[in-house]
């Protein structure tokens, strides 16, 4: 995919995240495996919304128990959504600004960093039910921002296919939603001028 193009699906977002360094060792070993986080993450997102017993089977139940029924979903959405996060919060993920791609990330390294390394990112994307991700990927450059803070690029190695499509499927989200403000804003500008 040619540069240009990959510049329109980029996304600057603030994230929760945490970076670690590793060495080829242990990135070796961690791509070997796949992720129980976007495993499960995959699949409560595939289950969020989804009409557990059916239109049909909704439509033979009475009233009051297919209220009931909606009620506990919904409080089971909540309650799997607060479990994420207070997971996001025991891995002390530190909420940082993150410009995200579908093939990497540029953000502020917590650790020095150079190019070549190997590097764990777990993330917190803001979707319903958050979506927890631990990624590996390599540093592919180094760069200081006018501030003077080491700014890295990373490029992801996904394990799955699950860890892949979240990311995209984020990424388009957040596209979208630029897009829609960008033009709310400029319908604004208009109607002032």
């Amino acid at each position: 995919m040619a540069r240009d193009e990959r510049k329109e699906f980029r996304v600057d977002d603030m994230i929760p995240l945490r970076d670690s360094p590793l060495t080829k060792g242990e990135f070796e070993e961690k791509r070997a495996k796949i992720s129980n986080k976007s495993r499960q993450s995959a699949m409560l997102q595939n289950m969020l919304g989804q009409d557990l017993f059916g239109n049909d089977a909704r439509d033979r139940l009475n009233p009051e128990l297919s209220e009931a029924m909606s009620k506990l979903d919904a409080k089971l959405n909540y309650l799997i959504a607060g479990n994420l996060m207070h997971d996001a919060m025991e891995d002390n993920l530190e909420e940082r600004p993150v410009n995200l791609s579908c093939t990497g990330a540029a953000f502020v390294p917590s650790e020095p960093y150079a190019k070549g390394m190997y590097i764990e990112l777990k993330l917190m994307l803001a979707t319903f039910p958050p979506t927890p991700m631990e990624l590996l990927g390599e540093v592919m450059w180094v760069r200081k921002k006018k501030s003077g803070e080491p700014f890295i690029g990373m490029k992801f190695h996904f394990r799955n296919r699950e860890e892949e499509d979240a990311m995209a499927k984020y990424i388009f989200k957040r596209s979208r939603e630029m897009i829609r403000l960008k033009k709310l804003e400029e319908e604004e500008r208009r109607e002032r001028s």
